[in-house]
């Protein structure tokens, strides 16, 4: 789809899939776009834009690239946060001439939070620098906002894991397995916000560089790139932080299941010891050799029963004294 947004009067107006490209649009915007919208792009700007494929090379020359007087920029950003499906797939940037052209195969969030703000508004929007920059910081605050997310939840499942037992009553025991589950998806939305935040980085580092000497970029506008370069450092140190604390508590929860394992299996050993003395003494007296005296005795029958309690109630005694039990 094919979107254009055209300045007004401190905001843009947007109109979807337009025949032609009006003149002088500030912000051209390719979601899932046709091979036709792609030539009808590349024909208003002179400009050749990279494919799906190009855009996913890893190389760094082949995301942060200058040709002739257009820049162009790829970074991995995150869509679907919310959701178990979540995804992080390039996005491609390109300064070129008056406009700047986005081309994407997913629909992250922040791209509607400020294309609704464009509208709604007032802003500067009347570089293609400007737009840019709003849209990165855009980005920035929604990944700041999933960063927050996760760590409340990675602080809901530690309270989870580490709760006394004592007390919660029996029934409310802890689900071990689904716990595993949550942190590893935590886990694997972290690492995408890590690799959306190494692209940022060094496409940040390169908007700085290819921006330093022109004159028609403000200095407010440099001031805010530079912050936004600042941002991604410090999102990156909570992500190492957010990533330490997910490994610990998968850990922590693995440790938990072998304990728990290792107290099912101390039951049954206990059992088993229990029951040992008596297994033993009705072995002996199921013997039935001629000479056995306790065969004759009246009492016999009632004296071997109590034996066997006996030797039942003396291990468990000792077990219980011992805090093994």
């Amino acid at each position: 789809m094919l979107a254009v947004y055209i300045p007004e009067i401190k905001k843009l107006r947007r109109e979807e899939a337009p025949a032609a490209i009006p003149e002088n649009p500030v912000w051209i915007d390719l979601l899932n776009p046709t091979k036709e919208e792609e030539v009808l792009v590349e024909h208003v700007l002179q400009v050749d834009l990279p494919t799906r494929e190009e855009m996913k090379e890893i190389e760094i020359s082949s995301r942060l690239y200058k040709e002739d007087e257009a820049i162009f920029m790829t970074a991995t950003l995150l869509s679907n946060s919310t959701s178990e499906l979540s995804e992080a797939l390039p996005v491609t940037f390109v300064l070129a001439q008056h406009s700047l052209v986005t081309i994407r195969y997913s629909d992250p969030r922040s791209f509607q939070i400020f294309s609704a703000r464009t509208q709604h508004i007032d802003g500067d929007y009347s570089s293609k620098e400007a737009i840019l920059t709003g849209l990165l910081e855009s980005v920035m605050n929604r990944l700041a906002d999933i960063l927050e997310n996760i760590a409340n939840d990675v602080n809901a499942v530690s309270q989870e894991i580490f709760k006394n037992k004592k007390e919660n009553p029996p029934e409310d025991a802890t689900d071990f397995q689904d716990i595993l589950q949550r942190i590893g998806q935590k886990g694997d939305l972290n690492s995408k916000v890590r690799e959306s935040l190494v692209g940022l980085t060094r496409l940040l580092a390169f908007l700085e560089h290819s921006l330093s000497s022109s004159r028609t970029v403000s200095r407010e506008l440099k001031g805010r790139i530079a912050t936004l370069s600042h941002d991604t450092h410090a999102l990156t140190e909570h992500v190492s932080f957010l990533s330490n604390k997910i490994n610990f508590l998968l850990d922590a929860t693995l440790g938990m299941i072998s304990i728990e394992q290792n107290t099912t299996i101390k039951i049954f050993s206990v059992a088993a010891v229990v029951f040992l003395p008596p297994t033993l003494v009705a072995s002996v007296y199921g013997m039935n050799f001629e000479f056995m005296p306790e065969l004759k005795w009246i009492t016999g029958y009632p004296f071997a029963l109590a034996l066997m309690v006996l030797s039942a109630i003396v291990p468990y005694w000792y077990f219980k004294r011992r805090h093994w039990l």
